[in-house]
This record gives C-alpha cells, structure tokens and sequence, in this order.
C-alpha cells in the first residue's frame, strides 16, 4: 500500500473511533487483525476487537486526536498523537469521572489487501493518572 493509501484507512479509523462508530471501526481491520494495546494483552480477530473497543468507548467522551508525527514503512505506519478526552467513568478512580485528560498515543499499524492488520498501540497512563489524581 502506498503511504496515501494507509493513511486513508488510518483516517477512517480514527474518524469512527472519535464518533464510536463500531461498524466503520471493524470495517478498517482485516477479519484476524491484531489489536495490541500495551498493558491489555492482544486481541485477534474482529469479534474480540469490538468488545474491547466498546469498552474504550464506555471510558471518555469529547475524543480528539491532534497528529503529531507519522512515519511511513513498507506496509506500516508509525503514528504518533496528542490525545485529549473526558472521562465519563470510574475505570481510573471516582475522581477521575468528569476531568478531561491529555495524553499522547502511539501506534504501529501494519497493512494487509488495503486494510489494517495490526494495531499496537502505546498509552501514556502515566500522564493519565497524574491528572485525575
């Protein structure tokens, strides 16, 4: 895939995850993609995918992801983002609910037959937590 091409299907991707559009989501990954999120383990598949993105879209609201840096490989990007979002749950403390957080993210996506096949992704927590602490 060319770096135009990735970087249409990372667009949709992350466009779907900021309105928690869950159909349009799975439709950018290949049927046994892979979604690493450092910390959480990794997920095959889009049916193991879908539950865990429902419960990231039940943990904040009000997304908005600002790029920062992208690189591009042979079927493979490097993206990296400033992230910001509300919280809306207890996952990170009572007193996490309501406060909004900026944080940065970021992924290594690999491509395969024009759709995403695996997705690492690299949290910044620590930023989290020290700011609903």
């Amino acid at each position: 895939m060319t770096p135009d091409e990735m970087d249409a299907v990372l667009d949709r991707h992350f466009t779907a995850e900021v309105a928690h559009d869950l159909d349009t989501l799975l439709g950018t990954l290949t049927e046994d993609a892979e979604h690493d999120v450092v910390g959480m383990g990794v997920l095959v598949g889009r049916e193991a995918i879908a539950e865990r993105y429902k419960m990231l879209f039940a943990q904040a609201d009000e997304e908005k992801y600002e790029p920062v840096r992208r690189y591009h490989g042979d079927g493979f990007v490097v993206d990296e983002v400033l992230a910001t979002q509300r919280i809306v749950n207890d996952d990170f403390g009572p007193q996490a609910r309501g406060k909004v957080v900026q944080y940065r993210i970021l992924h290594v996506c690999e491509f395969r037959d024009g759709l995403m096949s695996r997705e690492n992704v690299w949290l910044d927590t620590a930023a989290i937590m020290a700011q609903v602490a």
